[in-house]
């Protein structure tokens, strides 16, 4: 297996598991988002919003109420409202609409996991369902109950490169493991046709990879198959625990598969695993596997590592970041500032969504897919940037559906172009030089024509040259056009409710 596919494999697993936690308090509060992860947010109506791919800003997913917690896949995500009922939601490649379809085979769903092809829920009774799907995430099967196992509060695995004692390597291997409700875990390598505890891994809390943190704080390793070390005992059924005493009293343990962070009870930050360097087929990983700890930052709260990058944060509310590209870490690595007044953060494998105080969502790193809900496409964003706040939009009482959300510029409400306007009454159409037509009659009023050249912003009503605040534009190849003007011009009323942070829009 290639190196990156095996790395996104795990950061989709550490991921998905690490974003389902609640957040609530003064966030709930002052923002009205009741919990959120790297790609998602819930809001206090039980409302779901997402973002990333053909999502550049956050998006409402119809057709879902009560939702309690989202479970991120790699196309969209499983949901579970409030009666404990599960769902999934894929966005149309055709359409790029939301498609909500039930998942009947299971209730409370409490947990999830991927790696490579395999998904697995775990239900609020310790019961395990899986599912397969194809590399890209397309074509899940349909989950159903994995026997043999029961009792399961998590989830955990990796891939195990077996070499002999003779050097002869024997192939690749999933190792799937299941943390037990009784802190013990058990292990399965053949595809489910056995499960096998690991001897005397008890009292386990946190399984993270290889490596399990027990409710003493102790961590507790074995050695695994990776690129850079090799399983040599030959033998895959064979797993021996081991103590590393370096580390003790810790509350919390993070892996993206290569590299480790722990923070122990005194809020020190600890890493070991791989530093990475290079680029390309040049990447390397280099090992590095005494854990140190870092003296550079004190007071840590919580840590991710987001793509060559550790992201710290600390009791005060301020978020640091030190970087891993290097081949060696040192222990007196240099933390930076990247911003304060955070109260949580969610790490995404390559961004970093947080927090602050005031409730409102920052996302910082990697953004080429629109990771960060800030309503572009721009690669990377070194200082972190605010997230477009999530505005829904009803139309005579009925809620609207776009397939990407209002973007806001200059205090103005941009919508995509065929989302709405067709809803009322109008004729769309663009043209290939760029021109942007809306067409329509309002009751009493004359007929309308209003002609918007996308790429210049020059505009006319009924022939007529206007001159627009601020004028369309294309984001990932869709356009946008101002919501609250065109509407009134087709004689709708549009009224802005900030409680709700929507917009009502209503005619005749």
């Amino acid at each position: 297996m290639k190196k990156s596919n095996l790395l996104l494999s795990l950061i989709m697993g550490l991921t998905v598991i690490l974003s389902i936690a609640p957040e609530t308090g003064l966030a709930a509060s002052t923002s009205g988002i009741a919990s959120y992860g790297a790609n998602y947010l819930i809001k206090d109506d039980g409302s779901l919003w997402i973002w990333g791919d053909t999502k550049s800003v956050p998006t409402q997913v119809q057709g879902l109420s009560d939702v309690q917690a989202s479970f991120p896949l790699w196309n969209g995500a499983l949901v579970v409202t409030k009666d404990g009922s599960v769902a999934k939601w894929e966005t149309n490649d055709r359409t790029m609409g939301i498609e909500v379809t039930p998942v009947g085979e299971m209730k409370n769903m409490t947990a999830f996991y991927g790696l490579d092809s395999r998904r697995f829920a775990v239900t609020g009774e310790g019961k395990v369902y899986t599912a397969v799907t194809r590399s890209d995430g397309a074509e899940m099967t349909d989950f159903s109950l994995l026997p043999g196992i029961e009792d399961v509060a998590a989830v955990s695995g990796y891939f195990d490169n077996i070499v002999n004692t003779d050097g002869q390597w024997q192939g690749d291997l999933r190792r799937f493991l299941f943390l037990k409700t009784d802190g013990s875990v058990w292990a399965t390598f053949d595809e489910f046709a056995s499960f096998a505890p690991i001897p005397n891994l008890t009292d386990v809390v946190k399984l993270e990879s290889d490596y399990a943190l027990k409710k003493d704080g102790s961590v507790w390793t074995w050695p695994t198959g990776k690129d850079f070390e090799p399983n040599t005992t030959g033998d895959p059924s064979m797993v021996i625990i081991s103590h590393i005493p370096a580390l003790s009293k810790i509350n919390m343990m993070r892996s993206n598969g290569y590299s480790k962070l722990a923070i122990d009870g005194q809020s020190r930050l600890w890493f070991w695993g791989a530093t990475i360097t290079g680029s390309s087929d040049g990447t390397t990983y280099t090992d590095q596997p005494v854990p140190i700890v870092l003296s550079g930052i004190s007071k840590v709260t919580d840590a991710y590592i987001v793509e060559r990058s550790i992201v710290a944060l600390t009791s005060d509310g301020k978020v640091y970041t030190t970087t891993i590209d290097t081949t060696k870490m040192s222990p007196n690595a240099k933390f930076t500032l990247l911003t304060s007044d955070v109260q949580s953060m969610k790490g995404g494998g390559r961004h970093m969504i947080m927090q602050k105080k005031d409730g409102t969502l920052w996302g910082w790193g990697v953004n080429k897919n629109a990771q960060l809900g800030y309503g572009t496409y721009e690669f990377n964003y070194p200082a972190p940037v605010p997230m477009q706040k999530p505005v829904s939009v009803t139309l005579n009482g009925e809620s609207v559906a776009f397939t990407n959300g209002v973007i806001t510029r200059n205090g103005q409400n941009f919508i995509p172009l065929r989302s709405l306007f067709s809803k009322m009454g109008a004729t769309i159409g663009y043209s290939m030089d760029k021109v942007a037509t809306i067409t329509g009659t309002a009751e009493g009023k004359s007929p309308l024509s209003i002609a918007i050249n996308t790429a210049s912003g020059a505009t006319t009503v009924n022939g007529k040259s206007i001159t627009l605040l601020t004028p369309p534009f294309v984001v990932n190849g869709t356009v946008y056009l101002p919501l609250r003007f065109i509407s009134e011009q087709l004689g709708a009323t549009v009224e802005w409710l900030p409680q709700e942070s929507r917009i009502a829009i209503s005619m005749k």
